[in-house]
């Protein structure tokens, strides 16, 4: 299947089959944006042959923790998420630093082993094309409760932040900013990537920063939607 969709001025053509960055503990939200820094030989390939291509990567889990270099054998989850490089540096000193902006999620369909060394997946796009369009809703449900547990949640962390910034930040940017930032589990960040919606997350989000605040613990297959 052919899809498109605007990203600042640039239309990207999606691809079935797309390049896999596997990172445990790392998600990346629908236009939200990711620094990285690859290394490994196989993904600096892998970035090099983006630009050639698409100027495309998947970031994807692994379904269980995984020391660097992730094997290629490693059982990945099957909802990642699609991304453009948005900015690229070359260090010079045999390392790339680049900015993927998160375009849409996908199911993985089917892996194999590409001949430069790195995983690529055809995936289906369909069950998240709402992701190409953007909220344009400035408020959502909980917004100030989850406002004042994120406070306690990350203030009992002595994590710092702007919160001028964070009161006036769209909806959307918040809670996707609160996923990819804040120290969940693997398995936590999984579940609110796969969630339907912001309004989804945000009460996923609501769950998880109760359940720290009061000491419990719970697994994210166990949260409740």
């Amino acid at each position: 299947m052919k899809l498109s969709k605007e990203a600042g001025t640039k239309t990207i053509q999606l691809p079935q089959r797309v390049p896999l960055f596997p990172l445990t503990g790392v998600v990346l939200m629908p236009y939200a944006h990711i620094p990285l820094n690859i290394f490994e030989d196989r993904y600096l390939r892998m970035v090099e042959d983006c630009f050639s291509n698409s100027h495309l990567i998947a970031m994807v889990q692994p379904t269980e923790a995984q020391a660097d270099p992730i094997p290629d054998d490693a059982a990945l989850y099957d909802v990642g998420t699609l991304g453009r490089v948005y900015s690229f540096l070359d260090t010079g000193e045999g390392t790339y630093q680049v900015t993927l902006q998160g375009v849409l999620r996908f199911n993985i369909t089917d892996m194999q082993i590409s001949p430069r060394g790195y995983r690529t997946a055809n995936v289906n796009y369909d069950p998240y094309t709402d992701d190409l369009v953007p909220s344009q809703k400035e408020d959502g449900p909980g917004r100030t409760q989850l406002i004042e547990l994120m406070h306690g949640y990350l203030t009992k962390r002595e994590i710092d932040v702007d919160w001028e910034a964070v009161h006036e930040a769209p909806y959307h940017a918040l809670i996707s900013s609160l996923i990819m930032t804040c120290p969940f589990s693997a398995s936590e960040k999984q579940a609110l990537l796969e969630s339907t919606d912001a309004h989804e997350r945000a009460r996923m989000l609501i769950q998880l920063f109760h359940m720290s605040l009061e000491g419990g613990t719970q697994e994210a297959g166990q949260l409740k939607h």
